[in-house]
């Protein structure tokens, strides 16, 4: 039986390693798990993520920093959302990248630097992923 047991976890190993396991760091970054058991940055990766939202009400999100040249915010919704870009300290929203009146996927892209932050309106649950293009 124990054998049997150690023979299953080395084999789940092996699968998990030869499949190329992924997650993302705390700085938003893909890590990859090696053969070895450590793990390294994914550098293939075209989008790195800066902040990831989910929630079914109307909120403010914390301020982000955007240093690339291009990014986009990616939204997936049950009902309606809207999303309207603002630079602290500035009372009208800089932008609105998106207006999505019923449930489903959509993204927008954006052209500038600096810090930002969201603010959501939604009737529904949602999923808000905000990535930057990566260097």
């Amino acid at each position: 039986m124990r054998n049997l047991l150690l023979v299953t976890l080395l084999f789940l190993l092996l699968v998990s390693t030869s499949l190329g396991l992924t997650a993302v760091a705390e700085n938003g970054k893909t890590v990859i798990l090696n053969a070895n058991g450590t793990w390294k940055y994914d550098t293939t990766s075209e989008w790195r993520i800066v902040r990831s939202y989910t929630g079914s009400s109307s909120k403010n999100t914390d301020a982000f920093v955007i240093t690339a040249d291009t990014w986009r915010i990616r939204a997936n919704t049950e009902a309606l959302l809207q999303i309207y870009l603002y630079r602290p300290g500035e009372e009208v929203f800089c932008e609105a990248p998106l207006m999505m009146g019923e449930a489903g996927e959509d993204e927008s892209y954006l052209y500038m630097k600096g810090t930002f932050y969201c603010n959501f309106i939604a009737v529904g649950k949602y999923e808000v992923i905000i990535e930057e293009k990566a260097k």
